[in-house]
């Protein structure tokens, strides 16, 4: 069945929908998707074996996540439309990078052994149904609160997770990282309620991401 244009409450046809492409000229949507490609090459990482390269990536990944969304609040005109289709892909792209990459990273930790499988599905379930929780029912509104583990947190606790690789044994570093992960999934779909970060907590965040990206480029360089 062919496509017609929807009438609107006069009988007027309505305005087609804008192009996909034209969503690009959005600085937020750009910061997303930087971040969306951030995620691919920490996968890219992973898989390779270059897993501190791989830490730096998700870091890339959790500091375009947490930027794009003020951006798109001080972006003059924009329209509830474009809100809308923003939320949705920055939606899409957290599922690469927390529901993806995290799992991939564990499971070439554990050189793709089907028992690290269960762990990478467990992070995967959990991280689309704490973003679709969040899509439907949003922040708690009396308190400002997400409801689980936001999937940003999850990432950045993650690469701190990955600093025990050397500190630990080969062996002991898999298990250590194989429970944080399932921890992780745990607490993203849990009751747990967590503040939204705002001025300097927002701040505070991104400052440790980069000194755990700095950590990561240190033990890629020596």
């Amino acid at each position: 069945m062919s496509e017609s244009p929807v009438a609107d409450a006069r009988g007027d046809a309505a305005a087609p929908p804008p192009t996909i492409v034209s969503h690009l000229a959005d600085a937020a949507n750009l910061l997303t998707l930087t971040g969306l490609a951030a995620s691919i090459l920490a996968i890219t990482m992973a898989v390779r074996g270059a897993h501190a390269g791989a830490a730096i990536s998700l870091v890339g990944a959790f500091v375009f996540d947490v930027v794009d969304g003020p951006v798109a609040k001080r972006t003059p005109g924009r329209t509830d439309e474009q809100g809308a289709f923003g939320a949705n892909l920055d939606s899409l792209a957290d599922m690469v990078s927390a529901g993806a990459a995290l799992g991939v990273v564990i499971l070439s930790y554990g050189h793709f052994r089907v028992a690290y499988v269960l762990v990478a599905v467990l992070l995967a379930a959990a991280t689309a149904m704490r973003l679709s929780y969040f899509n439907v029912h949003g922040l708690e509104a009396a308190s400002g609160t997400y409801t689980g583990l936001p999937t940003d947190l999850a990432i950045i606790t993650f690469v701190a997770l990955m600093l025990l690789d050397g500190p630990l044994g080969p062996a002991a570093f898999r298990v250590a990282l194989s429970a944080g992960g399932v921890a992780l999934a745990g607490l993203m779909v849990s009751p747990l309620r967590i503040p939204k970060l705002t001025g300097r907590s927002y701040v505070a965040v991104i400052i440790l991401a980069l000194a755990l990206a700095t950590a990561h480029a240190v033990r890629l360089i020596a």
